[in-house]
């Protein structure tokens, strides 16, 4: 008998976890008793010092994961364990004191800051919110780290529409790094630049990740990014974390048939993306009422037609170190 689902198991004794998500839940409810399933028993842990990546095709739940872990949404259930201390259950001065170590760069820096404000308000906000009341002691910290994001202190002056995408996802990163984290989520964060711009952000990324000791958890849509900035990804399907891996594993030895998807659309050559596409069929089923068994069986290749794939949702197996899948003939997703 194949065993029921399981959460992505945990090794609760390696040191260098900083942050571990145990079956977290989020649902959205709407009216007439429907709920959208948006991040369904997720399990995974992000390795102080690494740059975690999270794929995944537009409303499988990737960004609502990314906010329930930092407190920025309400969980339904599960638990989410930053640096040992409990942020899913953290309330007041506790939990104030966790958001200045995990901070967030958003995806649309113009969304991302006010209109009205001058930039050294905007960028200042967080170090007053924090109990910086010197103000001297705040122009100095925003003029040290725009000098490390490659800006100048005229910029402080301006209004967001005043300035170019890449100056204003520069101020957003400073204003991210200000508070000092340790653990900074990049949803998205270059992908409203141009391609001349975009590797500009991503080499800044990764210098101040070094320089500083930060640890990233990089939410993306393109794999050459992710394949670039890296040490590990997980694979979003449908509200659930079909494979996790590190990278090199991931992008040579793929299990998941629906991983093998996206990386021969994104990356493999034309003839291949060709023949691949012709295998996954339709669009993602709604996550108002994801199918039964494997949520992703209505496209799969090898589980369309097949029983277990509609009635029982698969348990998470080992593919080799540091490597898990959830999909039941994994097996012959390797061999093909």
């Amino acid at each position: 008998m194949t065993p029921g689902p399981v959460s992505m198991p945990l090794d609760r004794t390696e040191p260098e976890q900083l942050v571990v998500v145990e079956d977290l839940v989020k649902h959205f409810q709407l009216g007439r008793g429907k709920r959208v399933h948006s991040v369904d028993g997720v399990s995974l842990t992000v390795r102080r010092g690494e740059v975690l990546g999270l794929v995944g095709e537009s409303g499988c739940g990737k960004s609502t994961l990314a906010r329930a872990i930092l407190r920025a949404v309400q969980i339904d259930s599960g638990r989410v364990v930053f640096d040992g201390r409990d942020v899913s259950h953290a309330q007041g001065k506790e939990l104030k004191a966790l958001r200045r170590s995990m901070q967030l760069v958003f995806q649309d820096p113009y969304g991302a800051l006010d209109p009205r404000m001058r930039l050294r308000t905007s960028l200042g906000a967080p170090l007053v919110h924090h109990g910086v009341k010197n103000k001297q002691d705040r122009r100095d910290r925003m003029l040290a780290m725009l000098e490390r994001v490659g800006l100048d202190e005229t910029i402080l002056e301006r209004r967001p529409h005043e300035c170019s995408g890449g100056q204003l996802q520069r101020v957003v990163i400073a204003r991210a790094l200000l508070l000092e984290p340790q653990f900074l989520v990049c949803d998205e964060p270059t992908s409203s630049l141009d391609a001349s711009i975009r590797a500009q952000i991503l080499n800044l990324l990764v210098e101040l990740k070094d320089e500083l000791g930060l640890t990233l958890f990089l939410i993306s849509h393109d794999l050459r990014v992710v394949r670039y900035l890296c040490d590990r990804v997980a694979v979003m399907y449908l509200g659930e974390i079909v494979e996790v891996a590190t990278r090199d594993d991931l992008f040579l030895r793929p299990a998941h048939p629906y991983t093998k998807a996206l990386i021969a659309a994104a990356l493999a050559e034309e003839a291949c993306a060709e023949q691949t596409a012709a295998q996954l069929e339709g669009e993602p089923s709604s996550p108002i009422d994801p199918p039964a068994g494997c949520r992703f069986h209505p496209r799969c290749p090898i589980g369309r037609d097949r029983d277990l794939c509609h009635t029982l949702s698969p348990a998470d197996s080992p593919v080799g170190d540091e490597h898990l899948v959830r999909c039941h003939f994994w097996p012959e997703a390797t061999s093909t």
